[in-house]
């Protein structure tokens, strides 16, 4: 059973049924639930009986004499604690409840007593706070709260058998004289994902001996630690028969984190963290058969493992102690002391000690992890006097642990305390023992899952992104599948790790690809990406140098030499008059970095204030970039500087032109005579429609300058063409900037054509003397001579 068959029902709740057995586990027997839940029940013992019953103090209409039904609910737990009966489930409701509960009422193993808070803010307060139950059987409580109790418990079990307490947190007072959690004559429990806490010189969690079959799973106990405190306290303290601790946290406490009791045997304490605090980390005090296997003990003041008095048939097995003994400033500086494990008393017959990782925080080797009956020793010494710890390693190293464990060592668990299964590390030897050698030391087992990692591309053109996920690295075995889930109710898998998809809309994105291994093991990884409507495809040409900008690697450089594919963004609609821009060569945005100096790059997938630039244009058709930080875009003459979004006022440097793509690297075919217009001798000489097929003279960028009007920048010799003389001289490609002489109209024709109506003069650029003559603006109407196809 896990967490996950409890969940806050609406009004009224489904009831599923549950049951609880006995299972043998290494030849001890620890309790197991099975089918569901004990907290909620498909019985019922009459048809008309309800199957569910409410508690909601903070109700209005509650009433404790009502029939505890959603539409009137009871106002105390109390109340419908009194007349709950076998198959049904009290669901308690948000709200503080002074109360100390008595359960007094049991259920069947086929029609069990359920009480769940329904809620995160169920809390039972106050100095008699607390939920008993007591000569009961078949109840289940789930996820309930308890703070400020004293003198009693704040859960409290007697003589009950069948129980299931799953989650809850219960907090005792500073002054408190009793433990959190006490069992006491109770057999068959199981008590799991529990938080306890107090930090009087008291139990978190105890055992007594007339108890048994009780098992504590995935409990965080958390003790005070005084120093020199005269009334040690356990974490967990068990005096029964048969107890299991598994996978729990505990840290704190004066006497030890787990005490096994003289009168306890079969106890099984396995896959726990130990964590620091002022006693011993595992004492087991005489018990009889205790299985201490995989846990995981550091900083304790005194012994990490401790087995002393009459104790038999001990096993210390595939545990990972370090840092145990050490002087730290919560320990009593008169009772500090102690190794990494120590063997003590009857205890030195008949206890097994082996497969340990032990560490003193110091060195290694070290003098002082042992102890054998007082005598303080190292690992060498140890095996001699002892015959034990054959297999122990005395090693920091975490990698020792990998692949090394006794499996056949009692107590031990086939799942780690996260619940993962064994898993053998290829890149390790195999040195453990048992039906499953490659099993780990201590409570975690090392699993190297799949981690998905991956890049994202934009293709606006398409609304696409292009996800690359070949950067995820396996874990143990391959990979065999890639799943990848675009954010928009799409989901793709495949064995390939590299996908494309269209977004119908435009939006920010969570994309997430989860890799799966062939142990179905998975990774998985999310991020954000922007798809935003395209409004143009343009290169951006630096004023400063007339050279492109271009995406290196990725940052802006102004060097490319014509409108390259390295040149070219898609310009798209960042909202509220701002534009982002994506680099066709990345498939990625250009993002401004916070501090000023840093260089512009092309590396976002997403959209936020870094990404959105204002667009300026400015009174000669060139436009500049404003970024977030309120500065603008500059471009060293260089070219090799790369662009900064830096100054503050715009001058040459902070200038662009922007081409549409579509618009770049055109040819001028007059009609006129059939012939390209050439910038002729590398655009020393006026241009003229003379030549029959097109090279780099006879190619023109042209240049949008806003408000319907272009320039011809001619890639001849990277100078804008201008109608020379006011228009009164032939057209020639000499300018290194647009001014009025550099300005046209571009006019499209009915049949296909274009013609160029010069801003200087008004008249047409014309293919004089039918195409004799250089091209001149002379034109007062467009006939033949005055028209171009564009290719």
């Amino acid at each position: 059973m896990t967490s996950s068959d409890f969940r806050q029902q609406p009004d009224p709740p489904p009831p599923p049924r549950a049951c609880m057995r006995r299972t043998s586990l290494a030849g001890l027997t620890a309790i197991a639930v099975t089918g569901g839940t004990l907290l909620a029940t498909g019985g019922s013992t009459q048809a008309a009986e309800p199957t569910a019953l409410y508690v909601k103090g903070a109700a209005a209409n509650c009433s404790d004499q009502g029939p505890g039904t959603g539409a009137q609910p009871f106002c105390t737990i109390g109340a419908a604690a009194a007349v709950v009966t076998a198959g049904q489930t009290v669901y308690v409701y948000d709200g503080d409840y002074p109360e100390r509960v008595t359960l007094t009422r049991s259920g069947t193993p086929d029609a069990p007593i359920g009480f769940q808070a329904n809620g995160r803010a169920v809390r039972l307060v106050g100095p008699n706070a607390g939920l008993v139950i007591d000569g009961q059987h078949d109840i289940g409580l789930q996820e309930f709260k308890v703070s400020g109790a004293v003198d009693t418990p704040a859960l409290d079990i007697r003589n009950s058998s069948n129980i299931e307490v799953a989650g809850g947190n219960f907090t005792m007072a500073s002054a408190a004289t009793a433990p959190a959690v006490r069992l006491v004559g109770v057999t068959m429990a199981s008590v799991r994902d529990v938080v306890g806490s107090g930090f009087s010189p008291v139990d978190g969690l105890t055992v007594d001996a007339t108890s048994s079959d009780v098992t504590v799973e995935r409990a965080t106990l958390i003790g005070g630690a005084t120093n020199g405190s005269a009334d040690p306290s356990a974490g967990i303290r068990t005096d029964g028969a048969r107890t299991t601790i598994l996978d729990s946290v505990i840290g704190g406490y004066t006497g030890a984190a787990i005490a096994v009791g003289p009168t306890a045997s079969g106890t099984v304490v396995a896959n726990n963290q130990i964590n620091p605090g002022a006693g011993h980390g595992i004492h087991n005090r005489g018990a009889d058969a205790t299985a201490i296997v995989n846990n995981a003990v550091q900083g304790r003041c005194l012994d990490g493992v401790r087995v002393d008095g009459a104790s038999t048939g001990v096993s210390v097995q595939n545990n990972k102690l370090s840092g145990n003994g050490r002087p730290e400033s919560y320990c009593d500086p008169q009772a500090v002391g102690g190794v990494q494990v120590g063997i003590h008393d009857q205890a030195l017959s008949g206890t097994v000690v082996d497969y340990n990782n032990l560490h003193n925080g110091w060195s290694s080797p070290s003098a002082s992890i042992y102890s054998w009956n007082g005598t303080v020793m190292g690992l060498a010494q140890f095996r001699a006097v002892s015959g034990q710890a054959v297999h122990d390693r005395d090693t920091a190293q975490s990698s020792d642990r990998i692949d090394s464990a006794n499996s056949a060592a009692p107590g031990y668990q086939n799942r780690d305390s996260r619940g993962w299964s064994r898993r053998d590390d290829p890149g390790v030897p195999n040195t453990g023992a048992g039906p499953v050698a490659y099993a780990d030391r201590g409570p975690v087992e090392f699993v190297r899952t799949p981690i998905a990692s991956f890049d994202a591309t934009l293709d606006l053109a398409a609304s696409a992104v292009t996800v690359d996920a070949s950067a995820s690295r396996p874990g143990f075995v391959p990979i065999k599948e890639y799943v990848f889930n675009f954010g928009d109710g799409t989901a793709v898998t495949q064995s390939a790790p590299r996908a494309t998809h269209r977004y119908a809309t435009p939006g920010a994105y969570d994309v997430t690809v989860t890799v799966r291994g062939t142990d179905d093991l998975q990774g998985s990884s999310t991020e954000q990406v922007s798809v935003l409507l395209r409004t143009a495809t343009v290169g951006l040409l630096a004023l400063s140098n007339l050279r492109y900008v271009g995406t290196s690697a990725p940052v802006l450089l102004p060097n490319q030499v014509g409108l390259t594919a390295a040149a070219q963004y898609d310009m798209a609609d960042a909202g509220n008059g701002q534009v982002a821009l994506v680099s066709r060569a990345s498939g990625l945005y250009v993002t401004q970095v916070a501090t000023p100096d840093a260089p512009l790059n092309a590396s976002s997938q997403t959209v936020g204030t870094a990404e959105k630039f204002t667009v300026v244009r400015n009174s000669d058709g060139t436009v500049s970039l404003k970024a977030g930080n309120n500065l603008y875009a500059t471009a060293d003459p260089s070219g090799a500087v790369t662009l900064s979004a830096s100054r503050p006022t715009i001058s040459t440097w902070e200038k662009f032109h922007q081409v549409p793509v579509a618009d770049a690297n055109r040819s001028l075919r007059a009609k006129v005579n059939g012939l390209y217009v050439s910038a002729d001798g590398a655009g020393v000489k006026p241009l003229i429609a003379s030549r029959p097929t097109v090279g780099t003279w006879e190619r023109f960028d042209i240049v949008d300058l806003g408000s319907g009007q272009v320039a011809l920048f001619a890639r001849a010799n990277n100078r804008f063409v201008t109608a020379d003389g006011a228009g009164a001289n032939p057209l020639i490609a000499t300018r290194p900037t647009v001014s009025l002489w550099e300005r046209f109209t571009l006019v499209r024709n009915s049949d296909g054509t274009v013609s160029f109506k010069a801003a200087v003069n008004g008249r047409y650029v014309s293919a004089d003397g039918a195409g004799a003559k250089p091209l001149i603006a002379n034109g007062p109407a467009i006939s033949t001579w005055e028209k171009f196809t564009l290719g």
